[in-house]
């Protein structure tokens, strides 16, 4: 029992721990024991109906039973919690429950309104206080458009809480992930089982409120319904960046036990000191095939290079992010770098017959390695792609008739498709009506074939800017605007930070992929003070 609530706050507080009261609401023993007139009963003793557990229920209908929570998240609030959580916000499960009996109908639409009306009483109740609401949910729901028929409906609970956390343990999806038959043993896939069913939620719920956080549990208990595994730190570290990557802000570690798996909380790949002013390497490719060559990677030494990058502590992002000074993905103690790939030629993006992804291309190395360390280098890369050369291989890819959906790819995937001009001209040389011909074309056939989606990155061919340089941030063509918001250079070096007074995101720098200029930049880049490192988000 805490005797001095306001000094054990304080202590919490003041080493920036943030603190957060769970409340068991609806299975509830003790209340349900003390009230039974609150509780649900047994239709067929006509006592307390009891679960799998043997443990009473409080009846979700009641609003006595609310108004009893609500006075307990009311008072976590006065002692200076930071959040309020509400477990067990839903209607039983396991037992019999058909001899469950309630105080109104037992149906979705009754079962809806009782879980949304108890949390919009306790929303409204929690509003004078400086404290956040949020719920825990079953995983599926993330998936289901219905209740389950325990009244949880993201959607509905949504408007009224300010964190959702959906229990994403693998172990709980004894039915795989729906309509996705290679997750059907989910145990195996820590990563893509949280990952997926967070961004289900994070895309359900934008339009529902947009200012709520998706924050799942993830697993570190042994599994009971699959095969008996007992994760490994890293498998536990991949449900966690699965969170992070699907748009999760955070998450929640659960072991029932209470025996956590402190390996877990430490990186496994090097971390650095904070230095979010240092120089960021923006990689500059071309061909990818064979032989090596001044403009060509090889395919092995493409990989080769992906590897130093990771064990180098890199953590790959797109040039829009770089240019909108928006770096909050990299985790803490990691460098970012961004991978830029000219011309759009077959080598960094080839179909098979088959229609699978050759693994010899730049796209298809970069998925592989991507599936290798999903939690440590997730899918980034900024391709400029040409409209109109007359080299068809660097036409879209050089493969026409997949061009549109290979461009669509790329955006679904997370990286980012950026303009080359139309025609690979040298700006330098043509007048201010062509130099907007050719950004204003380029840019708007792009965004036609990628409906919603906004190219904002260009690279200068030759590296040759216009006398006027103002034209590459926007301009006019044709009656219609056009607008650019980060332009690279060829060759140049290591990038400034956003975050440094020297960043000019129409001269963004670039390293380019051969070996002798990525051995200098890389190892300058390592250099104390010299490396951007993040602080996290």
């Amino acid at each position: 029992m805490v005797q001095d609530w306001a000094g054990w706050m304080e202590w919490f507080h003041d080493r920036n721990i943030y603190t957060i009261a769970r409340i068991v609401v609806f299975k509830d023993e003790p209340l349900a024991t003390a009230h039974p007139e609150w509780a649900v009963t047994d239709a067929e003793t006509g006592g307390l109906w009891r679960d799998r557990e043997n443990l009473a229920w409080a009846d979700p209908f009641r609003e006595e039973v609310w108004d009893y929570n609500i006075a307990l998240a009311v008072e976590a609030a006065q002692r200076g919690f930071d959040e309020i959580q509400f477990d067990y916000v839903r209607f039983p499960t396991d037992g019999d429950i058909g001899r469950a009996r309630f105080s109104a109908e037992n149906t979705a639409e009754n079962r809806l309104a009782a879980i949304a009306g108890f949390l919009a009483k306790a929303k409204e109740a929690l509003e004078p206080y400086p404290v956040r609401l949020a719920v825990d949910v079953f995983g599926y729901t993330t998936w289901r458009d219905d209740d389950m028929g325990i009244g949880q409906h993201i959607e509905t609970l949504a408007p009224y809480v300010d964190v959702l956390s959906p229990m994403l343990y693998p172990s709980t999806f004894g039915g795989g992930l729906p309509g996705l038959p290679q997750y059907r043993q989910a145990v195996a896939f820590p990563f893509e089982v949280v990952n997926l069913s967070t961004r289900r939620a994070v895309e359900r719920l934008r339009a529902v409120n947009p200012a709520l956080e998706v924050r799942p549990w993830v697993q570190d208990f042994p599994d009971y319904a699959f095969d008996r595994r007992t994760y490994t730190p890293d498998e536990i570290r991949l449900q966690m960046e699965g969170a992070r990557q699907a748009g999760g802000r955070g998450w929640l570690l659960w072991d029932p036990r209470v025996l956590y798996t402190p390996q877990a909380l430490v990186s496994a790949q090097p971390a650095f000191p904070p230095n979010v002013t240092g120089r960021i390497p923006v990689l500059e490719y071309h061909l990818i095939g064979e032989p090596e060559g001044r403009w060509r990677r090889t395919p092995a030494n493409f990989r080769a290079d992906l590897e130093r990058l990771l064990a180098a502590g890199y953590y790959p992002v797109n040039l829009r992010d770089v240019a909108a000074g928006d770096l909050t993905m990299v985790p803490a103690g990691k460098r970012p770098v961004v991978l830029t790939f000219d011309d759009s030629s077959i080598g960094q993006f080839r179909m098979l017959p088959d229609g699978t992804v050759d693994p010899a291309s730049a796209v298809g190395i970069l998925l592989d390695f991507h599936r290798a360390h999903p939690a440590d280098w997730p899918l980034r890369a900024t391709f400029f792609v040409l409209q109109d050369v007359d080299a068809p291989e660097r036409v879209l890819f050089g493969q026409p008739e997949w061009a549109q959906q290979k461009l669509q790819m790329l955006v679904d995937w997370g990286m980012e498709v950026g303009s080359h001009t139309i025609s690979h001209a040298n700006l330098s040389r043509v007048g201010v009506a062509e130099v907007r011909r050719q950004l204003a074309l380029s840019q708007r056939k792009l965004e036609a074939m990628l409906p919603g989606y906004a190219v904002t990155s260009l690279a200068v061919p030759f590296g040759a800017y216009p006398a006027d340089e103002s034209l590459l941030a926007g301009g006019e063509y044709g009656g219609q605007p056009y607008a650019y918001r980060a332009v690279v250079e060829v060759g140049g070096g290591l990038a400034p930070s956003p975050h440094s007074a020297a960043f000019d995101p129409y001269h963004i720098p670039r390293v380019q992929a051969i070996q002798p200029e990525l051995d200098y930049w890389l190892t300058f880049a390592s250099r104390p003070g010299v490396g951007y490192v993040s602080a996290g988000e």
